[in-house]
């Protein structure tokens, strides 16, 4: 039975493929799946509206480093969020179903002060898909993905 994971995701904004070659070069970290705009949208959503500046822009990344999964993306987290220089990380819980991802999300929101930012929702990489903001001001991705295995990420 698979476990429920937390992985540390960065949001760069620009910076995320330098970032990833930094932090793999310096831990010998193992790149397991990259993703740009331009080819999220070619292989996963035809629709989506992606500036032209952002096309080679890294939607989602997965680097290893040792038993860390470290996501790494250009874009933002969700719509209003601003790029302030150290604020830029978050939690991205992976749940081992949808059921147990629900749960959380309700446990998360019961809490006073636990902000909403994005509805539980599906994606192109998620069953469910929801962002709070946890009352000490931590950005909590809620996920149960469709493809948990890195390799085969992407291909529909």
């Amino acid at each position: 039975m698979k476990q429920t994971e937390i992985a540390i995701f960065l949001t760069l904004n620009g910076k995320a493929n330098e970032a990833i070659e930094f932090y793999q070069t310096l831990f010998n970290g193992d790149l397991l799946f990259k993703i740009t705009n331009k080819e999220f949208k070619e292989r996963m959503n035809p629709t989506i509206e992606i500036p032209k500046e952002e096309e080679e822009f890294i939607s989602h990344s997965i680097l290893m480093i040792g038993n860390l999964q470290l996501q790494i993306a250009d874009n933002p987290v969700y719509p209003s969020m601003t790029f302030v220089e150290g604020t830029t990380m978050s939690f991205s819980v992976l749940t081992k179903n949808i059921g147990e991802a629900q749960t959380l999300y309700e446990d998360i929101v019961a809490y006073k002060d636990t902000a909403i930012l994005q509805e539980p929702t599906t994606n192109e990489f998620a069953d469910f898909y929801a962002i709070v903001k946890d009352p000490y001001g931590v950005i909590i991705q809620l996920t149960n993905e469709r493809e948990a295995d890195p390799s085969k990420k992407g291909n529909q």
